[in-house]
């Protein structure tokens, strides 16, 4: 079939087939028109009304038939409101306080115009103060549980029609709103549809009216906490608690924008009189942040604006039965914030451009756009303009919270601007004052340097005249008497030798290393010990590095060592000497111990001889501590050096 159609096709003129496609496209597209027709949503915008006198507020009825419902029904356009008057009568006496208004919106629907579908009843905004209740037919399907004032008059309603078993689709709406009598009200156009068709209606009007204002304000409110915290650690900034109160005020402000479909956790006198005298406590400190911008407070306006604050925070407070509730005061009240904002807003702008303030104009600036806001808002709730409208008032929160923002980052980059300003000139600062101590540490080095030389000189000097002049003198002496052969001579000039030796080695740098300078002892000494017979044991290991080991005192711990082995060598008949080395807590130990006889060593200290006593008096000038005793196969000597040393003095000469 489909070859011969296409053949069929093809075989037709081109003017023809055009023909063809037009017709095909002009039906297609009246297909469609017809079944968007069919599903496109009621809009009513035109109501009959019936106003009741009431007193006091009732519960709504469970069915209301609409023959009960007598009177004059009248014929209004929608968006319909009643206008709401700036001095109530409400505040004379008891009766007139509970004289209320039931007033009744029939909406008849066309037959034919619902599909089968479900449907769902939408209102952008329905306000007044009281309750409200939505009926199909004779059937209850809405009801406010809300209270009197705060009942979620900003929050549209989305009310499901026929989603039950044997539901019957309605064909009248009745809307009942019972109000106080002078308190004004109103409803918007009704819509009646599917939910593919209406739906997106519905959620980008809540958007608008209550999601957007509750997430700007929440955001305002957690930079404020952060302020806050910011401000504990630097409390000589005020502009970030200033900050925090800003962000606090705008939040309770903007409360009742967004609360009021269920009850609320508070009083509705309290509830009103936190979100509306929010305003003052918000103006008040903007006022006071204009401030500290613009370092130029005028005395009087701070005196009126603060003073105000305070007195209308005491005098509206719900605990004064005479004075009206502040909520029935609000329209008066309102006037008069605008006023006080646009008076702050003007002056703070002026100041601002005196001292050339970018952030201080730009707070004027939203000041002033918050105040034209507040006045469409005063409008469209006191219904002069389309109750249908979106209040403006929530947004401010957004540009409040954007600009507070850009001036604590203003404020920040600034500062880091002066810290890095500071930062530079501390360091040229420092590079001058290190420019002048590098010359008098060069200064003081080559002084200390000076005083050094002139101090290692006579150390050796006097190394040179206790030891190595003293042995030579007495070979002197001994020659020129007769009382030495060359044989004593040559063992005295040997003992020079060693002990030139000895002072040249200490001046060597031996980096802190113990067991270099006793490889440079044993290089020293291992052939005198060879020539005299005597066997050298080398058992030495590894020891920690002594920090404070420099040529003074490594000259000390060879001379200690030359003096131990020079007495091993003259005084015993040792074949063997033994050199070890351990660590013991927090010293090392050097011991030196022989094979010979040994000695009485109490006896060799209180002899006279000056060979111990030079040890001993050498090992305490370094820090160490030297013992001797005696052993069931020799004597031992024991040198203790302190790994740390607490104070690195300067080491006596010791002859």
């Amino acid at each position: 079939m489909k070859p011969v159609i296409k053949a069929y096709w093809m075989t037709e003129p081109r003017g023809r087939r055009q023909t063809w496609m037009l017709l095909l496209v002009l039906l297609w597209g009246a297909f469609w028109q017809c079944a968007a027709a069919a599903q496109a949503p009621l809009h009513f915008d035109t109501a009959q009304i019936l106003e009741l006198e009431g007193y006091g507020f009732t519960a709504p009825p469970y069915e209301v038939r609409e023959t009960e419902l007598t009177g004059h029904w009248q014929t209004v356009t929608l968006p319909h409101a009643l206008m709401r008057k700036l001095v109530s009568e409400e505040m004379q006496g008891e009766a007139q306080q509970r004289a209320t208004v039931v007033t009744w919106y029939r909406l008849q629907v066309p037959e034919g115009s619902v599909s089968n579908s479900p449907n769902y009843i939408y209102i952008p905004r329905w306000k007044t103060d009281g309750q409200i209740a939505v009926y199909g037919d004779h059937r209850l399907l809405y009801q406010s549980h809300a209270d009197v004032f705060w009942n979620g008059w900003n929050i549209p309603l989305w009310i499901s029609l026929d989603e039950t078993a044997d539901a019957v689709r309605p064909r009248v709406i009745l809307i009942r709103v019972e109000r106080p009598r002078d308190s004004g009200g109103g409803i918007s156009t009704v819509w009646l549809g599917e939910n593919d068709r209406l739906s997106w209606r519905y959620h980008m009007r809540y958007l608008l009216q209550v999601q957007l204002p509750y997430i700007s304000s929440v955001a305002f409110l957690i930079a404020g906490l952060f302020a806050l915290v910011v401000w504990f650690r630097r409390r000589e900034d005020a502009l970030y608690v200033l900050f925090f109160w800003v962000s606090l005020a705008s939040f309770l402000r903007t409360l009742h924008y967004h609360v009021g479909k269920n009850r609320l956790m508070m009083p509705d006198e309290w509830f009103s009189w936190l979100t509306i005298d929010s305003l003052f406590w918000m103006i008040a400190v903007v006022h006071l942040f204009l401030n500290h911008l613009h370092r130029q407070p005028v005395l009087n306006l701070n005196r009126a604006v603060l003073g105000l604050t305070v007195l209308m925070s005491i005098i509206t407070l719900p605990l004064f039965p005479d004075v009206p509730s502040v909520y029935l005061l609000s329209p008066l009240i309102y006037i008069f914030l605008m006023i006080m904002g646009t008076t702050v807003g003007l002056v703070g702008g002026v100041l601002s451009w005196r001292v050339r303030s970018r952030d201080g104009l730009l707070l004027s600036a939203w000041c002033l756009m918050g105040m034209f806001f507040w006045f469409y808002d005063w409008l469209l709730q006191s219904n002069h303009i389309d109750i249908e409208g979106i209040y403006l008032g929530p947004y401010t929160n957004f540009v409040a919270f954007l600009l507070f923002l850009y001036i604590m980052f203003h404020r920040y980059v600034g500062a880091m601007d002066e810290v890095k300003r500071v930062n530079a000139s501390l360091a040229q600062r420092l590079q001058a004052r290190e420019a002048e101590l590098q010359q008098s540490y060069s200064s003081q080095r080559e002084a200390a340097h000076r005083q050094t030389l002139v101090e290692e000189r006579q150390r050796m000097m006097q190394d040179m005249h206790d030891g190595m002049g003293s042995s030579l003198r007495t070979a002197l002496l001994a020659i020129e008497k007769g009382q030495m052969d060359a044989t004593l001579v040559a063992d005295v000039l040997k003992g020079c030798i060693d002990d030139l030796k000895l002072a040249i080695d200490a001046m060597e740098p031996v980096q802190a290393d113990l067991l270099l300078l006793l490889a440079t002892l044993r290089f020293r000494l291992g052939p005198r010990l060879e020539s005299a017979g005597i066997a050298l044991r080398w058992e030495v290991t590894n020891v920690p590095a002594l920090d404070w080991l420099d040529p003074r005192n490594s000259l000390h711990i060879l001379r200690i060592f030359q003096e131990a082995f020079t007495n091993i060598v003259k005084h015993t008949h040792a074949t063997e000497i033994r050199v070890a080395t351990r660590v013991e807590a927090n010293q090392v130990v050097v011991t030196i111990t022989d094979n010979g006889p040994g000695f009485d060593v109490a006896q060799a200290l209180h002899s006279g001889g000056k060979g111990l006593g030079n040890q001993l008096r050498r090992a305490e000038s370094i820090g160490a501590e030297i013992g001797w005793s005696r052993t069931a196969s020799g004597s031992c000597v024991s040198l203790r050096l302190p790994i740390k040393r607490e104070t690195d003095g300067s080491s006596s000469s010791v002859g």
